[in-house]
């Protein structure tokens, strides 16, 4: 055992009293009390700087956003050298700067900084080496990317990030390096589609034909009897010209697995592009017949050729033997159900599309979105009894729903049954959160609309007040505001403004376009109402409203066209055979006020 040698207290004191009689050993004493207390303090800020930092991480986890980002800054602050708050700093700002350029500038600056003083932090390394990728820094990812890598050998995740990096540079030499990276990883990993996928896209690039079969080949023969590689070699084949080559491969991997349901597709859009209809047509219905495909892929399969062929009427008989055969395997498969729903909805078929949203909601009745989507198609097939019943027993299911009791109070309106519907509306005034001011003002604004139907012009006019106090950009009660207090002999200075904001919002709006017209009218400014209505009538093209065409025969008549007058009036007969006032207009040739 040894003892510490020890210097005496008195020689201690003889050996300062030395320094300080050197010349400038005081002023070198107090050199090293500063900079010893500058230490001491760098050092209580480090300390504090860490505490901080990791008081911030635990306010992470707990979801305290603000909290964190208020630590995270102090914790800079307190010690600017350390590039790991730093760091994660920047990955914060670089998250908040999407829309604010300066500091995501300064986010990817403390980034930087930290992965070029500590580049062996491996998450941070990643993060950076991302936001390089996604901001198109394409030299600093390949630098990043790269001294991942050669940290990381063994991380075949990285090496890909190495390579794709490469890849996005475009340039020969960078393609032919990322080639030897991805031939690294596959003498380490094997022979694999992505890998393979990633050499013939630099391949192709190159232009080096050879080298793009060749790699193919090696796929197929390492693949052995797997569908989706012999695809993948089908598609190249079609990618660099050899349809004949494709389709061959596309043979091959049906037969390797019949039940392949993209194989099918894949040698049905081979038929399409050759314009051969029938064989396109002949190898969906095969993808679709296959009762061992999973339905989703089926439906993304037939989901392709909807769209492909829906606008041609003639093609409809096809697809709804297709549906046939797919309701039939899966009956209680709701996104067939959908898929079916939709395609109805495209060609028109609204009630039939309602329909289809019904069986779907037989599986799962939780569904709201489905229940108010059926009501809404039965209510634009005009079949308001169905639409009524629909969205009652939707609200067995759905109790309280203020937008299921919104469309039923909305039914009973267009049934006639006004004072229903007003009791309808207000339960659902009662229904509706506090903070949906835009359904508040809707239901308001019905409100108004069925007080007006009543007769009551008054309490109409009232409610579309509120509806506009709740919501001042409503454009319906905006326009039907305006609309009604022309017909009363209101305000028509007011009535304008109102309607100019929805003319000015929705100038492709027909019924906007024509209440301005008629408004221009009242005001017996007959060129600003033929400028209207005109653009009016050009939307509604070959099916126009009654009410724009009684309107136009106005309007044209005033501007002396009596003969375009009367025609117009004549067709909006057509339409409202039993209107009086069109009646009197058409017999008598001429305008008459109500």
């Amino acid at each position: 055992m040894f003892r510490r040698r020890e210097i005496p207290v008195l020689g201690a004191i003889a050996i300062l009293i030395a320094m300080m009689l050197l010349p400038g050993g005081a002023a070198r004493a107090r050199e090293g009390k500063r900079k010893q207390k500058e230490s001491w303090e760098a050092g209580a800020d480090k300390r504090k700087s860490d505490y901080v930092f990791m008081e911030a991480l635990r306010r992470s986890a707990l979801d305290n956003d603000a909290g964190y980002f208020e630590l995270l800054r102090k914790a800079v602050e307190l010690d600017s050298t350390d590039t790991q708050p730093g760091q994660t700093l920047g990955f914060y700002y670089m998250g908040l700067g999407r829309e604010d350029t300066t500091l995501a500038a300064k986010g990817y600056a403390l980034m930087r900084r930290h992965f070029n003083a500590d580049p062996g932090d491996y998450y941070s390394a990643i993060f950076y080496g991302i936001a390089n990728n996604q901001l198109g820094n394409k030299k600093e990812a390949v630098r990043v990317w790269q001294t991942l890598d050669s940290l990381n050998p063994t991380k075949p995740n990285v090496t890909l990030q190495y390579a794709q990096a490469l890849q996005n540079m475009q340039d020969s030499v960078s393609l032919r390096r990322s080639i030897d990276v991805l031939d690294r990883i596959e003498r380490a990993e094997g022979v694999d589609i992505g890998l393979t996928s990633h050499k013939v896209r630099a391949l192709m690039t190159l232009l080096d034909t050879a080298a793009t079969f060749a790699e193919v080949d090696r796929l197929i023969a390492a693949s052995g009897t797997n569908a989706n590689s012999t695809l993948y070699a089908g598609d190249v084949m079609m990618g660099m010209g050899r349809p004949d080559s494709a389709i061959i491969l596309y043979n091959r991997a049906c037969e390797i697995d019949p039940t392949n349901g993209l194989a099918y597709y894949k040698r049905a859009e081979f038929y399409r592009e050759q314009g051969d209809s029938v064989g396109f047509d002949r190898e969906v219905f095969q993808a679709v017949r296959q009762e061992g495909l999973a339905p989703e892929v089926k439906l993304e399969i037939f989901s392709s050729y909807i769209r492909q062929l829906y606008a041609d009427t003639t093609q409809q008989p096809r697809i709804q033997g297709l549906f046939d055969t797919l309701l039939i395997q899966h009956p209680h498969e709701a996104q067939i159900r959908d898929l079916y729903s939709s395609y109805l909805v495209a060609i028109k078929n609204f009630k039939g599309a309602a329909e289809q949203q019904e069986y779907a909601l037989d599986t799962d009745p939780s569904n709201v979105d489905r229940w108010r989507s059926a009501v809404s198609l039965y209510a634009t097939a005009e079949d308001y009894e169905k639409a009524l019943e629909t969205a009652k027993r939707a609200l067995r299911y759905q109790p309280g729903d203020a937008m299921l009791m919104f469309y039923g109070a909305n039914m009973l309106s267009l049934l006639e049954r006004t004072d229903e519907a007003i009791e309808e509306y207000e339960k659902t005034m009662a229904a509706i959160p506090a903070d949906n001011r835009e359904l508040k003002s809707a239901v308001l604004c019905s409100l108004g609309d069925t007080f007006y139907k009543k007769g009551l012009a008054d309490s109409a006019f009232v409610y579309y007040d509120k509806a506009l106090e709740s919501n001042p950009d409503n454009l319906l009660a905006l326009n039907n505001y305006a609309y009604f207090m022309t017909e009363e002999g209101g305000d028509l200075d007011k009535a304008e403004k109102m309607s100019a904001i929805c003319v000015r919002q929705q100038p492709d709006n027909d019924t906007a376009l024509d209440t301005y017209a008629w408004i221009f009218f009242k005001k017996k400014e007959y060129d600003k109402a033929r400028e209207f209505i005109d653009r009016a009538l050009a939307i509604e093209g070959d099916n126009p409203q009654a009410d724009v065409l009684h309107h136009a025969g106005d309007i044209y008549y005033m501007n002396g066209d009596h003969k375009d007058a009367i025609e117009f009036w004549e067709k909006a007969l057509k339409l409202e055979p039993d209107n009086k006032l069109l009646q009197k207009k058409v017999k008598n040739k001429t305008h008459f006020y109500e």
